[in-house]
């Protein structure tokens, strides 16, 4: 008669079952202790904050829009969205770190033309790279094919015909 497994022999299998399929548990925690600490940072940090919300909206929206597994469009926006946004970052937090302070910076139109034109050219760099390798690939694959053709006609030249036949044997 086959006994039941234990409680303990199912957990085991289990545990087994998550790590051969890549989701070995414990990662959520970790997840859940950071969003903690940065949640309880806010308050020290709200002018930082604002600031960043207000100026990153375009890689939010990248972020949010983008469908499929393959989400890239917010790392290509968001890097320059947040290149245009560090210069003014840095004003904040080496000059008067007030709320007030955030709010003068988001009501000057020189700082959302930098966070916001920046993310523009992430948007372009995204759109427009994909074609310009495709091409290239395209490119240097036709030149690859002429240069096997030339090479196998020098080898029809030097040894004839036969080597373009199959053997039969």
């Amino acid at each position: 008669m086959a006994k039941k497994p234990s409680a303990v022999a199912l957990a085991q299998a289990q545990a087994a079952a998550k790590a051969k399929k890549g989701g070995g548990g414990g990662g959520g925690m970790n997840k859940a202790v950071v969003l903690m600490v940065l949640a309880a940072l806010v308050p020290f940090s709200l002018p930082t904050v604002t600031l960043l919300f207000f100026t990153m909206l375009p890689t939010l929206a990248a972020w949010a829009s983008e469908k499929g597994t393959n989400k890239y469009a917010w790392l290509c926006v968001g890097g320059l969205n947040f290149a245009g946004v560090i210069k003014y970052l840095f004003d904040l937090w080496f000059g008067v770190h007030t709320l007030d302070e955030a709010f003068n910076l988001l009501s000057e139109a020189n700082v959302l033309l930098w966070a916001y034109g920046a993310s523009g050219i992430g948007w372009l760099m995204y759109l427009s790279m994909p074609p310009m390798v495709a091409s290239w690939l395209a490119f240097t694959t036709d030149r690859r094919v002429a240069a096997l053709k030339a090479a196998q006609k020098r080898l029809v030249e030097e040894w004839g015909d036969e080597v373009t036949k199959k053997n039969a044997a």
